[in-house]
Protein backbone atom coordinates (compact mmCIF):
# COMPACT_ATOMS: atom_id res chain seq x y z
CA UNK A 1 0.00 0.00 0.00
CA UNK A 2 1.23 3.82 -0.17
CA UNK A 3 0.27 6.77 1.55
CA UNK A 4 -1.82 9.73 -0.43
CA UNK A 5 0.39 12.18 -1.89
CA UNK A 6 -1.04 15.16 -3.50
CA UNK A 7 -1.91 14.58 -6.91
CA UNK A 8 -1.78 17.33 -9.90
CA UNK A 9 -3.94 19.62 -10.89
CA UNK A 10 -4.75 22.07 -13.79
CA UNK A 11 -2.66 24.90 -13.22
CA UNK A 12 -6.19 26.86 -14.01
CA UNK A 13 -7.59 25.72 -11.20
CA UNK A 14 -4.39 25.82 -9.01
CA UNK A 15 -3.56 29.76 -9.68
CA UNK A 16 -7.42 30.51 -9.44
CA UNK A 17 -8.48 33.78 -7.07
CA UNK A 18 -11.48 33.32 -4.83
CA UNK A 19 -14.34 34.08 -6.57
CA UNK A 20 -15.31 38.06 -5.46
CA UNK A 21 -18.20 38.93 -3.14
CA UNK A 22 -21.51 39.60 -5.94
CA UNK A 23 -22.60 42.43 -3.85
CA UNK A 24 -19.35 44.10 -4.52
CA UNK A 25 -19.23 43.20 -8.02
CA UNK A 26 -22.41 44.73 -8.24
CA UNK A 27 -21.94 47.95 -6.64
CA UNK A 28 -18.73 48.73 -8.39
CA UNK A 29 -20.81 48.10 -11.08
CA UNK A 30 -23.34 51.03 -10.58
CA UNK A 31 -20.38 53.79 -9.67
CA UNK A 32 -19.20 53.27 -12.86
CA UNK A 33 -22.61 53.63 -14.99
CA UNK A 34 -23.02 56.55 -12.37
CA UNK A 35 -19.75 58.05 -13.58
CA UNK A 36 -20.46 57.31 -17.08
CA UNK A 37 -23.59 59.40 -16.99
CA UNK A 38 -21.61 62.24 -15.36
CA UNK A 39 -19.73 62.36 -18.79
CA UNK A 40 -22.68 63.93 -20.60
CA UNK A 41 -22.54 67.17 -17.87
CA UNK A 42 -18.51 67.73 -18.02
CA UNK A 43 -18.98 67.47 -21.86
CA UNK A 44 -22.25 69.76 -21.95
CA UNK A 45 -21.09 72.53 -19.67
CA UNK A 46 -19.79 74.94 -22.30
CA UNK A 47 -22.93 75.01 -24.22
CA UNK A 48 -25.33 75.31 -21.22
CA UNK A 49 -26.73 78.97 -20.99
CA UNK A 50 -28.05 81.91 -23.42
CA UNK A 51 -26.04 81.80 -26.64
CA UNK A 52 -25.33 78.59 -26.37
CA UNK A 53 -25.79 75.28 -28.98
CA UNK A 54 -28.02 73.43 -26.84
CA UNK A 55 -31.05 75.21 -25.51
CA UNK A 56 -30.71 73.81 -21.54
CA UNK A 57 -30.97 76.18 -18.98
CA UNK A 58 -28.76 75.29 -15.91
CA UNK A 59 -31.66 74.75 -13.94
CA UNK A 60 -32.61 72.39 -15.71
CA UNK A 61 -29.09 70.60 -15.94
CA UNK A 62 -29.15 70.64 -11.67
CA UNK A 63 -32.54 68.96 -11.90
CA UNK A 64 -31.03 66.00 -14.64
CA UNK A 65 -27.73 65.70 -12.37
CA UNK A 66 -30.03 65.28 -9.05
CA UNK A 67 -32.07 62.91 -11.02
CA UNK A 68 -28.92 60.68 -12.06
CA UNK A 69 -27.48 60.58 -8.43
CA UNK A 70 -30.87 59.95 -6.97
CA UNK A 71 -31.39 57.09 -9.71
CA UNK A 72 -28.00 55.55 -8.98
CA UNK A 73 -28.08 55.90 -5.33
CA UNK A 74 -31.53 53.46 -5.60
CA UNK A 75 -29.62 51.12 -7.07
CA UNK A 76 -26.99 51.17 -4.77
CA UNK A 77 -29.53 50.90 -1.84
CA UNK A 78 -31.40 47.95 -3.33
CA UNK A 79 -27.81 46.40 -3.75
CA UNK A 80 -26.57 47.25 -0.48
CA UNK A 81 -29.68 46.63 1.73
CA UNK A 82 -30.35 42.94 -0.30
CA UNK A 83 -33.22 44.04 -1.82
CA UNK A 84 -32.29 43.23 -5.37
CA UNK A 85 -32.68 38.98 -4.11
CA UNK A 86 -36.24 39.57 -4.60
CA UNK A 87 -35.78 40.47 -8.12
CA UNK A 88 -36.55 36.75 -9.08
CA UNK A 89 -36.44 37.95 -13.17
CA UNK A 90 -33.11 39.76 -12.72
CA UNK A 91 -31.03 37.00 -10.98
CA UNK A 92 -27.61 39.48 -12.04
CA UNK A 93 -29.42 42.67 -11.37
CA UNK A 94 -28.66 43.55 -14.58
CA UNK A 95 -32.15 44.67 -16.01
CA UNK A 96 -33.64 46.55 -13.57
CA UNK A 97 -30.10 48.96 -14.14
CA UNK A 98 -30.51 48.75 -17.72
CA UNK A 99 -33.94 50.18 -17.48
CA UNK A 100 -33.26 53.07 -15.05
CA UNK A 101 -30.63 53.99 -17.72
CA UNK A 102 -32.95 54.13 -20.40
CA UNK A 103 -35.91 56.49 -18.16
CA UNK A 104 -32.42 58.62 -17.66
CA UNK A 105 -31.88 58.61 -21.37
CA UNK A 106 -35.78 59.58 -21.90
CA UNK A 107 -34.94 62.84 -19.41
CA UNK A 108 -32.09 63.95 -21.49
CA UNK A 109 -33.82 63.47 -24.76
CA UNK A 110 -36.30 65.52 -23.26
CA UNK A 111 -34.49 68.12 -21.88
CA UNK A 112 -31.91 68.59 -25.02
CA UNK A 113 -33.88 67.03 -27.65
CA UNK A 114 -30.94 68.27 -29.77
CA UNK A 115 -28.76 65.72 -28.71
CA UNK A 116 -31.20 62.93 -28.83
CA UNK A 117 -29.21 60.88 -31.95
CA UNK A 118 -26.18 60.96 -29.07
CA UNK A 119 -28.03 59.86 -26.38
CA UNK A 120 -29.27 56.81 -28.34
CA UNK A 121 -25.52 56.17 -29.36
CA UNK A 122 -24.59 55.94 -25.36
CA UNK A 123 -27.84 53.39 -25.28
CA UNK A 124 -25.41 49.97 -26.44
CA UNK A 125 -22.92 51.27 -23.84
CA UNK A 126 -25.50 50.45 -21.24
CA UNK A 127 -26.82 46.72 -23.18
CA UNK A 128 -22.23 46.36 -22.61
CA UNK A 129 -22.81 45.78 -19.27
CA UNK A 130 -24.60 42.86 -19.77
CA UNK A 131 -22.44 41.51 -22.25
CA UNK A 132 -21.79 37.77 -21.43
CA UNK A 133 -24.84 37.33 -19.25
CA UNK A 134 -28.00 38.76 -20.58
CA UNK A 135 -29.91 36.64 -23.44
CA UNK A 136 -31.05 37.81 -26.63
CA UNK A 137 -34.61 38.16 -25.47
CA UNK A 138 -33.67 40.10 -23.03
CA UNK A 139 -31.81 42.49 -25.09
CA UNK A 140 -34.17 42.60 -27.46
CA UNK A 141 -37.01 43.47 -24.83
CA UNK A 142 -34.91 46.21 -23.21
CA UNK A 143 -33.98 47.74 -26.94
CA UNK A 144 -37.83 47.97 -27.08
CA UNK A 145 -38.15 49.62 -23.79
CA UNK A 146 -35.62 52.04 -24.93
CA UNK A 147 -36.91 52.69 -28.34
CA UNK A 148 -40.64 53.00 -27.29
CA UNK A 149 -39.85 55.63 -24.42
CA UNK A 150 -37.68 57.24 -26.80
CA UNK A 151 -40.96 57.59 -29.50
CA UNK A 152 -42.99 58.58 -26.07
CA UNK A 153 -40.49 61.31 -25.25
CA UNK A 154 -40.81 62.98 -28.63
CA UNK A 155 -44.30 62.76 -28.37
CA UNK A 156 -44.25 64.86 -25.22
CA UNK A 157 -41.99 66.90 -26.71
CA UNK A 158 -44.10 67.25 -29.79
CA UNK A 159 -47.05 68.18 -27.86
CA UNK A 160 -45.15 71.03 -26.52
CA UNK A 161 -44.41 72.63 -29.71
CA UNK A 162 -40.85 70.97 -30.60
CA UNK A 163 -40.59 70.42 -34.14
CA UNK A 164 -40.61 66.49 -34.94
CA UNK A 165 -40.38 65.11 -38.09
CA UNK A 166 -41.74 61.49 -37.97
CA UNK A 167 -41.50 60.17 -40.69
CA UNK A 168 -37.62 60.58 -40.48
CA UNK A 169 -37.79 59.76 -36.13
CA UNK A 170 -39.30 56.08 -37.38
CA UNK A 171 -37.97 55.98 -40.79
CA UNK A 172 -34.25 57.02 -40.25
CA UNK A 173 -33.51 56.95 -36.84
CA UNK A 174 -35.44 53.94 -34.91
CA UNK A 175 -35.84 51.31 -37.41
CA UNK A 176 -32.25 51.33 -38.18
CA UNK A 177 -31.77 51.74 -34.39
CA UNK A 178 -33.62 48.80 -33.80
CA UNK A 179 -32.10 46.61 -36.51
CA UNK A 180 -28.85 47.65 -35.88
CA UNK A 181 -29.27 46.57 -32.27
CA UNK A 182 -30.99 43.52 -33.72
CA UNK A 183 -27.45 42.26 -35.09
CA UNK A 184 -25.44 43.37 -31.73
CA UNK A 185 -27.92 41.21 -29.73
CA UNK A 186 -27.05 38.16 -31.39
CA UNK A 187 -22.98 39.24 -31.00
CA UNK A 188 -23.59 39.40 -27.31
CA UNK A 189 -25.75 36.56 -26.97
CA UNK A 190 -22.91 34.61 -28.23
CA UNK A 191 -20.97 35.74 -25.77
CA UNK A 192 -23.51 34.48 -23.74
CA UNK A 193 -23.31 31.06 -24.77
CA UNK A 194 -19.41 31.22 -24.32
CA UNK A 195 -19.21 32.18 -20.97
CA UNK A 196 -22.02 29.45 -19.87
CA UNK A 197 -20.08 26.92 -22.13
CA UNK A 198 -16.65 28.30 -20.20
CA UNK A 199 -18.06 28.18 -17.03
CA UNK A 200 -19.58 24.46 -17.48
CA UNK A 201 -15.82 23.58 -18.51
CA UNK A 202 -14.31 25.59 -15.36
CA UNK A 203 -16.60 23.71 -12.67
CA UNK A 204 -15.94 20.31 -14.97
CA UNK A 205 -12.29 20.71 -14.51
CA UNK A 206 -12.85 21.54 -10.95
CA UNK A 207 -14.66 18.40 -10.38
CA UNK A 208 -12.55 16.12 -12.07
CA UNK A 209 -9.58 17.48 -10.13
CA UNK A 210 -10.93 16.27 -6.50
CA UNK A 211 -13.34 13.50 -7.86
CA UNK A 212 -12.39 9.67 -9.11
CA UNK A 213 -14.95 9.97 -12.27
CA UNK A 214 -15.79 6.04 -11.99
CA UNK A 215 -17.25 5.71 -8.68
CA UNK A 216 -17.59 9.65 -7.80
CA UNK A 217 -15.93 9.71 -4.37
CA UNK A 218 -12.70 12.12 -3.83
CA UNK A 219 -9.81 11.79 -4.87
CA UNK A 220 -6.50 11.50 -3.69
CA UNK A 221 -6.16 15.01 -3.63
CA UNK A 222 -9.33 15.72 -2.11
CA UNK A 223 -8.91 13.22 0.60
CA UNK A 224 -5.23 14.64 1.10
CA UNK A 225 -6.58 18.36 1.67
CA UNK A 226 -9.62 16.72 4.06
CA UNK A 227 -6.77 15.40 6.32
CA UNK A 228 -4.84 18.32 6.71
CA UNK A 229 -8.07 20.46 7.18
CA UNK A 230 -8.86 17.54 9.77
CA UNK A 231 -5.40 18.01 11.35
CA UNK A 232 -5.39 21.67 11.72
CA UNK A 233 -9.07 21.33 13.90
CA UNK A 234 -7.16 19.22 16.15
CA UNK A 235 -4.00 21.40 16.57
CA UNK A 236 -6.43 24.26 16.94
CA UNK A 237 -9.07 22.66 18.79
CA UNK A 238 -8.21 19.31 20.27
CA UNK A 239 -10.47 16.86 18.08
CA UNK A 240 -9.81 13.67 17.09
CA UNK A 241 -10.55 11.92 14.12
CA UNK A 242 -9.67 8.71 12.92
CA UNK A 243 -8.59 6.82 8.91
CA UNK A 244 -9.09 3.41 7.75
CA UNK A 245 -7.30 2.12 4.68
CA UNK A 246 -9.50 -0.77 2.61
CA UNK A 247 -8.00 -2.65 0.05
CA UNK A 248 -10.11 -5.27 -1.69
CA UNK A 249 -8.80 -8.99 -1.57
CA UNK A 250 -7.57 -10.88 -4.09
CA UNK A 251 -8.66 -8.01 -6.99
CA UNK A 252 -6.16 -8.80 -8.91
CA UNK A 253 -7.81 -11.74 -9.56
CA UNK A 254 -10.96 -10.52 -10.65
CA UNK A 255 -9.41 -8.43 -13.14
CA UNK A 256 -7.61 -10.71 -14.66
CA UNK A 257 -10.14 -13.56 -14.90
CA UNK A 258 -13.11 -12.01 -15.06
CA UNK A 259 -12.27 -8.43 -16.72
CA UNK A 260 -11.66 -5.00 -15.88
CA UNK A 261 -15.34 -4.07 -16.64
CA UNK A 262 -16.08 -6.58 -13.98
CA UNK A 263 -13.68 -4.68 -11.65
CA UNK A 264 -15.18 -1.19 -12.24
CA UNK A 265 -18.65 -2.50 -11.03
CA UNK A 266 -16.78 -4.17 -7.77
CA UNK A 267 -15.46 -0.85 -7.60
CA UNK A 268 -18.77 0.88 -8.04
CA UNK A 269 -20.35 -1.36 -5.58
CA UNK A 270 -18.05 -0.80 -3.08
CA UNK A 271 -18.07 3.08 -3.12
CA UNK A 272 -21.74 2.73 -2.33
CA UNK A 273 -21.22 0.55 0.25
CA UNK A 274 -18.51 2.62 1.88
CA UNK A 275 -20.19 6.12 1.10
CA UNK A 276 -24.05 4.56 2.55
CA UNK A 277 -21.96 3.91 6.25
CA UNK A 278 -20.82 7.49 6.72
CA UNK A 279 -22.03 10.40 8.48
CA UNK A 280 -22.17 13.68 5.94
CA UNK A 281 -18.82 14.97 8.14
CA UNK A 282 -16.89 12.00 7.01
CA UNK A 283 -15.40 11.26 3.69
CA UNK A 284 -14.78 8.44 1.91
CA UNK A 285 -12.47 8.63 -0.76
CA UNK A 286 -10.99 6.19 -3.83
CA UNK A 287 -6.67 6.77 -3.69
CA UNK A 288 -6.41 4.57 -6.99
CA UNK A 289 -7.02 1.10 -7.83
CA UNK A 290 -8.93 -0.90 -5.72
CA UNK A 291 -7.95 1.18 -2.58
CA UNK A 292 -10.06 3.51 -0.46
CA UNK A 293 -9.35 5.48 2.69
CA UNK A 294 -12.20 7.04 5.25
CA UNK A 295 -11.89 9.89 7.10
CA UNK A 296 -13.78 9.92 9.90
CA UNK A 297 -14.29 13.51 12.16
CA UNK A 298 -14.51 13.79 16.21
CA UNK A 299 -14.20 10.20 16.10
CA UNK A 300 -11.80 8.08 18.77
CA UNK A 301 -10.70 4.52 17.95
CA UNK A 302 -13.36 2.72 19.52
CA UNK A 303 -16.44 4.82 17.40
CA UNK A 304 -14.00 3.89 14.20
CA UNK A 305 -14.10 0.25 14.81
CA UNK A 306 -17.54 -0.23 14.97
CA UNK A 307 -18.41 1.85 11.77
CA UNK A 308 -15.45 -0.16 10.08
CA UNK A 309 -16.48 -3.41 11.04
CA UNK A 310 -19.82 -2.47 9.81
CA UNK A 311 -18.11 -1.82 6.08
CA UNK A 312 -16.19 -5.29 6.46
CA UNK A 313 -19.81 -7.72 6.90
CA UNK A 314 -21.48 -5.65 4.54
CA UNK A 315 -19.09 -6.08 1.83
CA UNK A 316 -18.89 -9.91 2.55
CA UNK A 317 -22.48 -10.22 2.68
CA UNK A 318 -23.08 -8.14 -0.04
CA UNK A 319 -24.82 -9.46 -3.53
CA UNK A 320 -21.91 -7.97 -6.00
CA UNK A 321 -24.29 -6.99 -9.13
CA UNK A 322 -21.15 -7.33 -11.83
CA UNK A 323 -21.81 -10.49 -14.22
CA UNK A 324 -19.42 -13.08 -13.82
CA UNK A 325 -19.14 -13.41 -10.50
CA UNK A 326 -21.12 -16.42 -9.77
CA UNK A 327 -22.19 -15.51 -6.17
CA UNK A 328 -18.22 -15.33 -5.01
CA UNK A 329 -17.70 -13.68 -2.07
CA UNK A 330 -15.88 -10.15 -2.19
CA UNK A 331 -13.81 -9.25 0.90
CA UNK A 332 -11.88 -6.28 1.76
CA UNK A 333 -9.16 -5.76 4.56
CA UNK A 334 -9.02 -3.09 6.08
CA UNK A 335 -6.08 -1.09 8.36
CA UNK A 336 -7.20 2.29 10.74
CA UNK A 337 -6.40 4.07 13.76
CA UNK A 338 -6.66 7.15 15.41
CA UNK A 339 -4.60 10.29 15.63
CA UNK A 340 -2.78 10.08 18.54
CA UNK A 341 -1.12 13.58 20.13
CA UNK A 342 0.10 16.42 17.36
CA UNK A 343 1.60 13.92 14.88
CA UNK A 344 1.82 14.98 11.38
CA UNK A 345 -1.08 13.43 9.46
CA UNK A 346 1.93 11.51 7.29
CA UNK A 347 1.88 9.45 10.24
CA UNK A 348 -1.40 8.54 11.24
CA UNK A 349 -1.85 7.17 7.31
CA UNK A 350 1.67 5.07 7.93
CA UNK A 351 0.26 3.47 10.90
CA UNK A 352 -2.91 3.05 9.02
CA UNK A 353 -1.20 1.34 6.20
CA UNK A 354 0.78 -0.99 8.54
CA UNK A 355 -2.44 -2.60 9.79
CA UNK A 356 -3.47 -2.79 6.48
CA UNK A 357 -0.55 -5.12 6.10
CA UNK A 358 -1.11 -6.53 8.79
CA UNK A 359 -4.79 -7.76 8.37
CA UNK A 360 -3.78 -8.74 4.78
CA UNK A 361 -0.77 -10.72 6.27
CA UNK A 362 -3.06 -12.63 8.97
CA UNK A 363 -6.09 -13.95 6.56
CA UNK A 364 -7.40 -11.09 4.61
CA UNK A 365 -11.68 -10.23 5.13
CA UNK A 366 -10.19 -8.46 8.89
CA UNK A 367 -10.09 -5.08 10.04
CA UNK A 368 -6.82 -4.29 12.08
CA UNK A 369 -6.85 -1.43 13.95
CA UNK A 370 -3.93 0.11 15.87
CA UNK A 371 -4.67 0.71 20.02
CA UNK A 372 -4.82 3.71 21.50
CA UNK A 373 -1.87 4.49 23.70
CA UNK A 374 -2.28 3.28 27.10
CA UNK A 375 -4.71 0.45 26.30
CA UNK A 376 -3.68 -3.06 25.14
CA UNK A 377 -6.29 -3.91 23.29
CA UNK A 378 -9.27 -2.20 21.38
CA UNK A 379 -11.76 -4.62 21.97
CA UNK A 380 -11.90 -4.20 25.85
CA UNK A 381 -15.04 -3.38 27.42
CA UNK A 382 -17.09 -3.52 23.86
CA UNK A 383 -19.12 -7.19 23.74
CA UNK A 384 -19.71 -8.21 19.91
CA UNK A 385 -23.28 -7.02 20.54
CA UNK A 386 -21.76 -3.39 20.52
CA UNK A 387 -19.02 -3.72 17.85
CA UNK A 388 -22.03 -4.34 15.55
CA UNK A 389 -25.14 -2.62 16.71
CA UNK A 390 -26.43 -0.62 13.88
CA UNK A 391 -27.27 2.18 15.91
CA UNK A 392 -25.33 5.29 14.32
CA UNK A 393 -22.21 7.01 15.71
CA UNK A 394 -22.89 10.72 17.59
Amino acid sequence: MTTPETAAVPAELATARPTKDPRLIRRRAILRAAAGFMIPFIAGVPFVGRGGVISVTWGEVLFAFLAVLAVWGLLWCVVSLRWDRWLRFDPHFLIVPAAAAAILMWLFVYIGPEVRMGVLQGWYIVLLFGAGVLSLKQILALNTFMAGGYLGTLGVLATGGEPISWPFEIGLVILPFMLFTYFYATVLERMRRERVEMKALRNQLAYFALTDALTDLPNRRRFDDHLQHLAALRSRLGTTYAVGLIDIDHFKVINDRLGHEVGDRVLVDLAEIVRGALRQSDLAARLGGDEFAILMAETDAAAARIVLDRILREVASHPFSAAGLRGAQITVSIGATECEGDEAPKEVLRRADAELYTAKREGRNRLEMAAPRGRESLEDGFSDAEVLSPTPRP
